[in-house]
Formats: structure tokens, sequence, C-alpha cells
């Protein structure tokens, strides 16, 4: 043979620096010589995943506004958020293997979507957090766990990263959720009842799907149980129960609370007069910032409507405004966070939901695009916009307001480019979206008039600012009074 062909001991030579990790750390020799899934077997699955991921953060939006708990919202908004980044990282990672690339608006199985659409009909909180939290988030955990361990970690290293990021979400939402349901059914044995029967029924659907995979792999249930007794989740039937999805889904975009709050029908809400006023010190404007955060829980709610209803608009709004909501939530937790650290019971605010309300149920969903559109423009001057907020916390001496300012400040400038790019898709120019804007909220706050409630007795904001600061307000309620000339967020 010629000299310059290697012997086969010295082609199985060690490497000269065998502590140097191998492979960029990624796997071993002997890992990456292992067959895998091939391309065609990873995107069928890489589809259903999508197609999982996609459906499951509308079942998530669709439900935001109507559901009472608190917390619950909170979790929602932050789960189809990571579900929509899950979405979009799946989307491009397909187009990567895939061309031409297959279609990403129709469901790659029916079955699959029979399942979901199951899902999207839960009832009330209980059967929701059932569905999304102790079955299609684990079994969707489990797909991506799977799919990592059959998958080559060489050659599809960016299909592993992409389920890698997903599966950590889709754990933390887990274990969120099993908390979630213990708290929901604690001490009711007709819920935990309810709870198991619907398990069961999805679980027979997605049983039917062959998991979220199509593998015929479907995880086993909880270990955990939903309560601490000795019962447990009803066995699954081998035939499928009768399907509740037997008509199109009709979202309820209702905005609602839970029984600790009063007062969400009382539209008179005094810090979108404060926080702005001149003439009140900095301490009192910097409390009206903290409530009006905490009132914020309404923008997510009146977003959710515009995603379920522009479904004429690419899959790229549905990413841009997911994020805001989560934004937006966000902004609402902040405010209870700085409350709380006052020693403030937040719950105890009339924190109204006028502005869903009147937007959900009296505007379209383009019209409600150019009021979210004008509330952002609005916040950019720096002489009464998100920098005056962020200045205002700083002269109070809060330094939690201003930490937390300070990043709602950042996140309104992503939002009014965000605004800017969609009223621009619709064919508006600024003018046109704020003149729209201006029409549509005369009209509905005039329409609030017929869901307002007598407001509780007594001033409700002289009262919290003696209690948080100990004096009285810088204004009289005549001055405090919500004009219909404010556009409140």
């Amino acid at each position: 043979m010629g000299g310059d062909v290697h012997s086969r001991s010295e082609m199985s030579r060690p490497p000269p620096f065998p502590r140097i990790p191998e492979l960029a750390g990624l796997t071993s020799y002997a890992q990456a010589a292992r067959i895998g899934l091939s391309v065609n077997d990873n995107v069928g699955r890489l589809l259903r995943y999508h197609w999982a991921e996609r459906r499951l953060m509308a079942i998530v939006v669709s439900r935001l506004p109507a559901t009472q708990e608190w917390e619950v919202k909170c979790a929602l908004a932050l789960h189809q958020w990571q579900s929509a980044e899950h979405v979009d990282a799946l989307r491009r990672r397909i187009a990567e293997m895939r061309s031409p690339l297959p279609s990403l608006d129709d469901p790659p199985n029916p079955a699959l979507d029979a399942f979901l659409s199951e899902v999207l009909h839960s009832g009330d909180t209980v059967e929701l957090l059932t569905g999304v939290y102790r079955v299609t988030l684990p079994a969707v955990a489990d797909a991506y766990r799977r799919h990592i361990a059959a998958t080559n970690p060489l050659v599809d290293q960016p299909t592993v990263r992409v389920l890698r990021v997903a599966l950590a979400d889709s754990d933390d939402a887990v274990v969120w959720g099993a908390r979630a349901v213990s708290a929901v059914l604690a001490g009711d044995p007709a819920a935990r009842r309810r709870a198991e029967e619907w398990e069961a029924h999805l679980r027979a659907f997605l049983t039917a799907a062959g998991g979220i995979a199509g593998d015929g792999i479907v995880p086993a249930a909880l270990p955990s149980r939903y309560d601490d007794d000795e019962s447990q989740s009803a066995p699954v039937s081998r035939s499928l129960p009768a399907r509740r999805a037997t008509t199109a889904f009709e979202p309820d975009m209702t905005p609602r609370r839970d029984q600790r709050f009063s007062g969400t029908h009382d539209f008179d809400f005094p810090p979108h007069v404060v926080y702005a006023a001149a003439n009140v010190p900095a301490d009192e404007r910097n409390l009206a910032l903290l409530a009006k955060r905490t009132l914020e829980m309404d923008v997510p709610e009146m977003m959710a409507s515009v995603m379920i209803e522009r479904t004429d608009l690419p899959w790229e709004f549905q990413l841009d405004w997911s994020r805001q909501l989560w934004d937006e939530a966000r902004h609402a937790m902040m405010g209870t966070v700085a409350l709380t650290a006052r020693g403030i019971d937040w719950t105890r605010l009339p924190l109204n939901v006028g502005f869903s309300l009147r937007l959900n149920l009296h505007a379209t969903a383009a019209e409600r695009q150019a009021m979210l559109f004008a509330i952002e423009q609005s916040l950019m001057p720096g002489a009464t916009g998100k920098r005056s907020e962020y200045e205002t916390a700083v002269a109070s001496g809060d330094a939690l307001s201003a930490h937390f300012h300070d990043y709602d400040w950042a996140d309104e400038v992503l939002h009014a480019r965000i605004g800017r790019r969609w009223i621009q898709h619709d064919g508006l120019t600024v003018q046109q979206a704020m003149e729209k804007a201006r029409e549509v909220h005369l009209r509905t706050w005039a329409a609030l008039e017929r869901y307002r409630e007598a407001p509780a007795p007594g001033d409700w904001w002289d009262d919290f600012v003696r209690r948080a600061l100990g004096r009285p307000s810088a204004l009289t309620s005549e001055q405090r009074k919500a004009s219909p000339e404010i556009i409140p967020e």
C-alpha cells in the first residue's frame, strides 16, 4: 500500500489532548455514531409539536379574560408567551429541514387536532387547569424528552437545542400547574371527581391521537394525586367518550375577577389623574403609579380578544402580541409586588375592568388595536410619558418602584414599535390610527354607563393615601375624577 495510507492502529490512536471535551462537549463519539431519527421522522414529529403548542397557546389566550382567579391569569399570560416562542422556534427549524415548507396552518393529524379541541372545550378553571397542566403539557414535555433521547445529538443539534429550551419551560409550567390544581381542589371532593373524569376523557382522545409525537406513546398519569386522600385518577376508557367539541368554541371575552375583589365596575379610578398632577407630591404620584400598574391586568385581557379574532394576520402578529400580552401582565404583577412590599393588600383596591370590558364588547378587533397603539404612543414623550413615570418613582425615594418603572419604560418602547408595525400593516398612518383611537375611546367610554356600579361609600383613594403615607390626598375627590379626555392604561 502507498505510504500515505495510515494503518488501522494509527487511525484509532487517541487524540493528543484526551482531557479536552470532544465534539464541542455535545456528546461522545460513541453516541454521535448511533443512528437517530431520520429527517422525515424528525419533521413529522416537529409538525405535531408545532401544532400542539400553537393550539395550546390559543387555548390559553382564549380563556384568559373570563378566568376569575388572578394567579391563574398571571400563569396563562406567561405560558401563552412561552408556547409562542416554542412555536416560532419550531417553525424555523422545520423550514431549515424541508423545502418546500410543509403547511404550518393546518393540523398535521385530525386525531391530534380532535384532542386539542377537547382541551379547548374545558369548562371552568378546574377543567382548564386539568386539561392544560395535567394532560397536555406533561404529554408535550414527555414527547420533547423522548425526542431528545432518540435523535442523534450531533447531526440534529439544532433541534435538540430548540427542544431543550421548550422542555425547560414546559417542565416549569407542569410544576406550577400541579400546585395550582392541588390548590383549587383542596377540600372539594366534587371538584376532584370532575377533574378526574375530565382527565380520563382527555387522555382517551390523546391515546387515540397516538400521543403528542404520534408514536403511540402516552405518558402515564402524573404520580401526584389530586388530594391527600387515597383516590386515584379514573382509568382511560378503551373507546372514545362522546366529544364535547361538537360545535365551534365561543370564547367569553368578558373580563372577570375572583371573590377577593370589589369595585370592578366602578370606573372612576383616581390614580389615572393623580399620577400626572403637577401639584401632587412625588410620593402620592408614585403610589398612583403602583395602583395603575396593578390595574394593568385589563390590558392583556383586551389583547387576548384581538389575538383570537385577528386570524387574518400572519403568524408574526401572534408572536408580537403574545410577547406584549405577557409584558402587560408582568407590569400588573410588578404593581402587586411593589404594593405587597409596602405591606398593602392590593386585592382591596377597586381594580375595575372598564378598559377591557368596553373594548372587548363594544369595539372591533382593529379598533382595539388602534386604541392600544394610541396609548403606547402617548407614553413616549419624555415630559409626560414613561420617562416621567420613572423620574416620579425616583423622586419619591421608592427604589423598588424606580427599578420596576425602569423596566416598564423599556418594555413600552418595544410595545410602541410593535404597535406601529401592525398599524402600518393594516394600511393606517399614525395620524389615522390616533384619530380612530380617539373616536373609539369616546364611544366606548360612553358604553360603560350600562355596566357602572355605585362606588363604595367613602373616598377610597384618600383613605388609601392616609394608610400608605400618613396624610390625606393632595387633591380633592372632584379634582380626582377621571375624564373621557383621559385614555387610561
